[in-house]
């Protein structure tokens, strides 16, 4: 595909065990040479971006600069390595600083995180103890060196500008960054699915309305961009009907949690996801409850919905 991009863009798919699939790595031949993520914090990841780069005669060494589109394992997961063997300088938007600096290997955070957010949901007791201990994560993964990027700011890249969009919604410190006709846009705008919605930003509120003014936005910039290079999928023209599809989906997914609970009652988070999503388990608790959730919170702010002791009920 032919864009305008004074630098020659590399891409690298690293292996995430996870149902999104690869991960997109992107290598920007600029000066400094530039890294756009680095995949997640497991040895095989690892082993696979260092093969990676050396089949395109790409020395570790040579990264000068690492950008994060947000702060997931699977994005975040390799800075601190790259960071140690290069030297290189690592941004992420100011908000997820800590998620670079402040790591969780274990995961003993994000597990009491989502056991709050279980009682809150009414998820009943066997899913709890499932999706507690069903994985014990553990990351190869220590901490890094950040520098904090802001919403506009441009990245000198040695004869052309990296600009930093903050699309929060996916996170609460997502961002997209544009290389003139090029938009890299991490998880905030895949091809094939929808980023999940309140799953990945556990400690934060109102994340459905930030994504809908993300979505929105980036549909402003569409008719300057001719490629989108994602966090997850292949690369893809046509940002502007891709915005609107998952703007769509959205609106339609506000819709029918309304009918369910027209149809229904009063319901609670747990309830609502299994009618939205069917039976869930394991990982797809949290993130099917979060789903709901946050659209539940959204019609709320709406007032469309009221929530009383953790039951919703249409207005």
């Amino acid at each position: 595909m032919s864009t305008s991009a004074p630098f020659l863009i590399t891409t690298l798919r690293i292996p995430n065990p996870f149902f999104e699939g690869r991960n997109g790595v992107y290598v920007i031949h600029s000066d400094p040479l530039t890294l756009i993520d680095t995949g997640i914090a497991t040895r095989k990841a690892r082993t696979e971006l260092q093969d990676s780069l050396k089949a395109e005669n790409i020395a570790i060494h040579a990264i000068g600069r690492i950008i994060l589109t947000h702060k997931h394992i699977d994005h975040v997961g390799n800075a601190w390595w790259l960071q140690q063997e290069s030297g290189a300088e690592v941004l992420i938007h100011e908000m997820e600083t800590g998620s670079v600096s402040n790591v969780d290997p274990d995961g003993d955070r994000w597990r009491s995180l989502v056991q709050q957010r279980f009682e809150s949901w009414d998820v009943p007791s066997d899913l709890k103890k499932e999706t507690g201990g069903a994985r014990r994560f553990a990351w190869e993964i220590q901490p890094a060196r950040p520098t904090a990027i802001t919403e506009g700011q441009m990245i000198d890249l040695g004869g052309a500008s990296l600009e930093v969009i903050h699309t929060p919604g996916h996170t609460k410190g997502s961002v997209c960054l544009r290389l003139d006709n090029v938009l890299f846009s991490g998880d905030h705008i895949l091809p094939d699915i929808s980023p999940n919605i309140g799953g990945g930003d556990l400690k934060h509120q109102g994340l459905l309305t930030l994504y809908l003014e993300s979505i929105q936005r980036c549909k402003t910039l569409a008719s300057e961009i001719d490629l989108v290079l994602p966090g997850h999928g292949e690369a893809f023209k046509h940002l502007y009907q891709r915005c609107q599809n998952l703007y769509d989906h959205h609106q339609k997914r506000l819709d029918d949690v309304m009918a369910i609970l027209h149809q229904q009652g009063p319901l609670n988070v747990y309830t609502m996801a299994t009618e939205l999503f069917g039976e869930i388990a394991q990982m797809h608790t949290v993130l099917g409850c979060a789903e709901a959730q946050a659209h539940l919170e959204y019609l709320v702010n709406d007032g469309r919905v009221v929530c009383d002791n953790n039951l919703y009920t249409a207005v």
